[in-house]
């Protein structure tokens, strides 16, 4: 009830809307020098701040290439929850991008001007969950040098994004990517188990079916968005890219495993 409720404001009072319940917390926030922003201003990531990118950070070391040289492209770098862990160890260039101005300006503010290496960009795309109006991100063209990164992490980005959209951005990012890259990406994978395990679940349930894809929220498309199995792999291999590992989150009602993974994660490789 409370996620319809919050569905129906628009963007901009959403954002409000967390400002406000989280204003007391905030307003007795002793500072320090640690970069953890306001809880009224993180919009994304569920759980503790800090430890959740510094976990995220850990499974990126595993099971992929990055390292301490890597350039880095962080696909929706929100408000610095994989940034802020990477500013302990990243010698190579990292640059996010973000549709949502708050978090830009707080980590350019609290990150980049501590740390050259750090870029961060706004984008003026249209996502009807955190943005009423804005370019479709279906026609984005990033803006980074071809073959350039080694490692890209879109980290609860997919699941708000509709199938072009998703298409797209997985052209725009093995093109930025070199040969051999990695790309961590999380999604709401639907096949028989998942389906079968959401019909329980009050939390996640994607009522809306199209086929291919389906919706939680009818009005506000991008507020949760499944993806056929099937469909999302073979999109995975018509891009260009090679699965190295598909973890199934919790998301569904799975036992739970590890605190970072709610929502499937899968590791490509650009061949």
């Amino acid at each position: 009830m409370l996620r319809k409720i919050y569905y129906l404001l628009s963007p901009n009072l959403r954002l409000f809307a967390r400002k406000l319940v989280y204003f007391p917390i905030d307003f007795i926030r002793t500072k320090t020098d640690s970069l953890e922003p306001p809880k009224g201003l993180i919009y994304t990531g569920r759980g503790e701040f800090i430890k959740q990118g510094e976990e995220w950070m850990g499974f990126f070391k595993s099971n992929t290439n990055l390292n301490e040289h890597s350039n880095v492209l962080d696909i929706g770098s929100g408000i610095g929850r994989i940034a802020v862990p990477m500013t302990k160890f990243l010698k190579g260039n990292y640059c996010g991008f973000e549709p949502v101005k708050q978090g830009v300006d707080w980590c350019k503010k609290n990150i980049s001007s501590k740390f050259s290496n750090f870029d961060f960009l706004y984008v003026d795309l249209f996502n009807d969950l955190y943005r009423s109006k804005g370019i479709n991100a279906a026609n984005y063209i990033f803006p980074y040098q071809t073959n350039y990164f080694d490692f890209a992490c879109s980290i609860s980005v997919f699941t708000h994004m509709v199938p072009e959209e998703v298409e797209n951005y997985l052209k725009e990012t093995i093109k930025v990517l070199k040969k051999g890259g990695f790309l961590v990406a999380t999604f709401f994978i639907l096949d028989s188990e998942s389906k079968s395990l959401m019909q329980n679940n009050k939390d996640f349930n994607f009522k809306f079916d199209f086929g291919h894809y389906a919706l939680m929220d009818s009005v506000v498309k991008s507020a949760n968005v499944g993806y056929d199995k099937n469909f999302l792999f073979k999109q995975f291999e018509n891009t260009g890219f090679k699965i190295e590992k598909y973890i199934k989150g919790y998301w569904c009602g799975r036992k739970k495993e590890f605190n970072y993974a709610l929502q499937d994660i899968v590791v490509l490789k650009k061949l």
